[in-house]
């Protein structure tokens, strides 16, 4: 589920779908660093290192999507690469 901008009727459809794109990036991460915490429990001995450090990596997620401005069309493109490729970086480190 995503949070949209409070007034959505001062956006354009376009403005509203590069928003919704970097919320989805944001979520991508979050479940990819989700994965990661349930990977590392589930193992004989998980490293509570490696757990600590996904979970604050969630938190640094949840804490970014609430301060995303859906007016920053820069701040929106950043956003969106930024965490779709921590999104895949979190995904590798558990191969």
């Amino acid at each position: 589920m995503s949070a949209h901008p409070r007034n959505e009727q001062s956006w354009s459809g376009s403005e509203l779908a590069r928003y919704e794109a970097a919320l989805e990036a944001i979520h991508g991460a979050m479940g990819a660093y989700s994965a990661l915490i349930a990977h590392e429990e589930a193992k004989d001995a998980p490293d509570e290192q490696v757990i600590e450090k996904a979970s604050a990596g969630r938190r640094a997620c949840v804490r970014r999507r609430e301060s995303l401005d859906p007016a920053n069309a820069t701040d929106i493109a950043r956003v969106r690469a930024e965490f779709s490729a921590l999104a895949e970086t979190v995904r590798a480190s558990r191969r």
